[in-house]
């Protein structure tokens, strides 16, 4: 399911956390993930969370967060981000729920 995460949620990526539609509050644990370990986590059916220019915040999760990395790992990087590139991290909540966060450069 895809669903838009409000406005309050996008801004609180800068400090490391968000509350997923789920009601758990994740915070980020790696500032740079690589891309095997990424693909894993989607592929294992961990939620993705994209953020997007321009502020928008959307998670992915059960049949749609596998298309939402295949979508970002031909521009994924763990270097500097460039233009049109993709960085990942992982997040997780205090109970072990976790989410690939994808963030794309524009």
């Amino acid at each position: 399911m895809r669903r838009d995460l409000p406005d309050r949620d996008w801004k609180a990526l800068g400090p490391g956390a968000l509350i997923g539609p789920d009601g758990r509050t994740y915070r980020r644990r790696t500032t740079r993930i690589e891309a095997a370990d990424a693909e894993a986590m989607a592929e294992g059916g961990c939620p993705v969370v994209t953020y997007l220019p321009g502020g928008r915040l959307v998670w992915h999760d059960e049949d749609d967060a596998w298309p939402a990395w295949a979508d970002a790992r031909t521009t994924f990087t763990t270097g500097l981000p460039e233009p049109d590139s993709v960085t990942g991290g992982r997040w997780e909540a205090v109970d072990g729920g976790t989410v690939l966060v994808l963030v794309w450069h524009g």
